[in-house]
Parts: structure tokens; C-alpha cells; sequence
């Protein structure tokens, strides 16, 4: 059963902000803002913060969006865990460097929302299959050279799309292991991430910049 954690969302669509308590039921909805500066006026007392990157629906042009958005929550010392339609590798991987602990489309069942929020909530770091196959490739080009062989085999499994329930059975783990070694590989991911810019990326795995925008 997931854990129930105390959420904030900033979001500035209206349905998104007045129907989240009624769809992830899961957690605790604390509050919802539709801008990061009434979040950061208000600073509810929460362990998770649902951030959608693009809010320029208010009409608050210089209020802090995408990754600025990412980094002034995440300085004010919450855990961030970026709720987007955006696909861009680029862009989520910048997420991740300004300090989001996760990452999550807009597109994925609610159960894996709920999971996400209550992973971020414990301190780890959820990543999305758009990156997955980037840190897969930083793994192969010995950019996250403290990758276990295990861990690698998990990653790789993951990249291609195959449940952990799968990669359990042709490794001779448990389901729950596999997520342990994944859940570590997002972590290095992570801290990688926090010391390189999508430029970086870019030369550092041979990268095309319209491969990594994909």
C-alpha cells in the first residue's frame, strides 16, 4: 500500500488544481497555487510539490517557469516532483539538474503518479522512460562509472521498455530487487545530471542536439 504524503500543486490550469485532490487519492492535497510565487508566499508545510513546468496561463510572465521554476521551489527546500506533458529529453534532464527529484508525464496512469509522490516523498528519484534511455546511454559511454553490472542489465531492461516483473524473471531476482537497482541508477543518474548542462550531454555521449530534444 502506498504511503500517504502531504502534497502542494502548482499548476496553472484550473481543473488541474481543483480536481487533484479528487484524482490522486493516495495522498494528502495540502493546497494547490497557480504560481510559483504564491506557493513560495504561502510555504505550506509539505513533503512533495507537484510542479507543472509551463505557467503562463495566469498571465504572470515574470512569475518563474521550466527549470527556473524547478530550482526557486527546490532552494526553498521542498522535494520537487516536475507533472508535465513536456517530452523534450533536453528539458527533463535540466529539470533534474536544477534540482526536481522526479519526474512524471501528464499521460501516465494516476497509479504511477501516486507511486512517484510517495517514491519522492521517502527521498529517492523517479525518472521517466524518456530518461531512462538517456542514463542508459551515460551508463554505456562510462559517464555513470559507479554503475553496477547489475544495476547496468536492470537499466538496460528498463530503457527497452520491459516491466520489472520481466527483468526479475530473466535475471533470477525479485520484481521488488529490480526496483532497488533502478531506483540506484536514477540516484547517480541524478547526481550526474546536477554537474552537466544539455551541452554537455550533448558532447559527452555524442549526441545530436535534435537526438536529445526528441
Amino acid at each position: 500500500m502506498t504511503r500517504r504524503a502531504r502534497v502542494a500543486g502548482i499548476d496553472d490550469d484550473t481543473i488541474m488544481r481543483d480536481g487533484l485532490a479528487l484524482l490522486l487519492t493516495a495522498h494528502d492535497i495540502v493546497a494547490t497555487f497557480p504560481s510559483v510565487t504564491e506557493f513560495l508566499r504561502a510555504a505550506p508545510d509539505v513533503e512533495v510539490v507537484l510542479l507543472d513546468l509551463k505557467l503562463t496561463g495566469t498571465g504572470r510572465v515574470c512569475d518563474p517557469q521550466g527549470q527556473a521554476a524547478v530550482r526557486a521551489v527546490a532552494d526553498a527546500g521542498y522535494r520537487v516532483l516536475v507533472y508535465t506533458n513536456e517530452r523534450r529529453r533536453a528539458v527533463l534532464a535540466g529539470c533534474l539538474a536544477a534540482g526536481a527529484r522526479g519526474v512524471v508525464h501528464k499521460a501516465e496512469p494516476l497509479d504511477a503518479l501516486a507511486d512517484a509522490v510517495a517514491r519522492v516523498a521517502d527521498g529517492h528519484t523517479v525518472i521517466t522512460r524518456a530518461l531512462t534511455g538517456l542514463a542508459e546511454l551515460a551508463g554505456r559511454r562510462g559517464r555513470i562509472p559507479s554503475l553496477s553490472p547489475r544495476q547496468r542489465e536492470v537499466l538496460s531492461g528498463r530503457a527497452r521498455g520491459e516491466s520489472f516483473a520481466a527483468i526479475a524473471a530473466r535475471l533470477y531476482i525479485t520484481p521488488k530487487t529490480a526496483e532497488e537497482h533502478m531506483q540506484k541508477v536514477s540516484e547517480k543518474f541524478a547526481e550526474y545530471l546536477r554537474d552537466h548542462s544539455p551541452a554537455d550531454l550533448e558532447r559527452h555521449l555524442g549526441l545530436d542536439p535534435a537526438e536529445l530534444l526528441d
